[in-house]
C-alpha cells in the first residue's frame, strides 16, 4: 500500500504513516501502534507481514497479483500461467516495481510543462546535495508534488509514480537483472541513457541518472530539457 502525502509530516504522523504501511491495514496499525505505546494493560500483538516469505531478487509480476521470483536460465519458452504485467525489485526490506516499457514510447521528454511557482512550502521537496538527494526513496510524495506540472506524455496509472533518485540507483545496481526479466516479460529494456528522477533540487530542475554508468546531476531544467522516463510502483511482499 502506497500513500502519498502532500506536505511534511510531524514525528508522530510520521511514525503513524510507516506503521500503516508495515501493516497494510489501518485496524492492524492501530492494534501495533497500542502496543508499541503501552497504552493496554495486555496488548495484543499485530500480525505484521513478514518479508522473510520472500527471498531478495528480481520478480515477474503477474496480472493476477501473484510473482514469480525469475531465473536467469528462463527462455522464451518457459511458460506463464498468467501475464507478466511488471517487474519486481526484492532488496532487504526495500521493494519496488518497474514498469514494461519507458513513458511516451522511449522518447527524451521533459519531466514537467513548466517550473514550480516559487513558493515557500515548497522548499520542503527540493534537494541540492548528493548525499541527501541519493538518500531520497519518496517518488511517490516527489511525483504528486509535481502531479499539477507533470508532462501529460507522462501517462502514470493509479499508484505509479516517477522513481527518486534512491530508487532509481537501486534499480540501477540490479540493471542487468532487470533487463533480462523485462526481455523475457516482452518489454522494453532500460536503456543506457538519461533518465528522469521525481527528486527535485530547485523550482527549475531536478535530480536525473544516466543508467550507462550510474553518473547523476540536477543542471538539468525539468520544463525544457529532455530524458527518459520509467515509471515504478510499490511492490508489496
Amino acid at each position: 500500500m502506497e500513500i502519498q502525502t502532500s506536505k511534511a509530516l510531524s514525528d508522530v504522523q510520521q511514525f503513524r504513516y510507516e506503521l500503516l504501511q508495515w501493516c497494510g491495514n489501518v485496524e492492524d496499525a492501530e492494534k501495533a501502534n497500542t502496543f508499541v505505546m503501552g497504552k493496554d494493560e495486555k496488548p495484543v500483538q499485530a500480525q505484521l507481514p513478514k518479508s522473510g516469505n520472500m527471498e531478495d531478487g528480481i520478480y515477474l509480476v503477474h496480472a493476477d497479483g501473484k510473482a514469480t521470483l525469475f531465473e536467469l536460465e528462463y527462455t522464451k519458452d518457459d511458460n506463464m500461467d498468467s501475464e507478466v504485467v511488471a517487474i519486481g525489485l526484492k532488496m532487504g526490506s526495500f521493494g519496488i516495481k518497474i514498469a514494461l516499457h519507458d513513458e511516451a514510447n522511449g522518447d527524451g521528454i521533459t519531466l514537467t510543462t513548466k517550473a514550480n511557482d516559487d513558493e515557500e512550502n515548497d522548499q520542503a521537496y527540493y534537494i541540492d546535495n548528493y548525499d541527501d538527494a541519493v538518500a531520497d526513496m519518496d517518488g511517490a510524495r516527489n511525483t504528486n508534488h509535481l502531479r499539477n506540472i507533470l508532462n501529460p506524455q507522462i501517462k502514470l496509472a493509479d499508484d505509479w509514480y516517477i522513481p527518486s533518485l534512491g530508487e532509481l540507483y537501486r534499480i540501477f545496481i540490479n540493471k542487468k537483472a532487470i533487463n533480462a526479466a523485462l526481455e523475457f516479460a516482452k518489454g522494453d529494456k532500460l536503456q543506457d541513457r538519461w533518465y528522469w528522477t521525481s527528486t527535485e533540487g530547485s523550482a527549475t530542475g531536478a535530480w536525473y541518472l544516466y543508467l550507462g554508468d550510474g553518473s547523476t546531476t540536477l543542471w538539468y531544467a525539468k520544463a525544457s530539457d529532455t530524458l527518459r522516463v520509467r515509471a515504478v510502483s510499490a511492490f508489496i511482499f
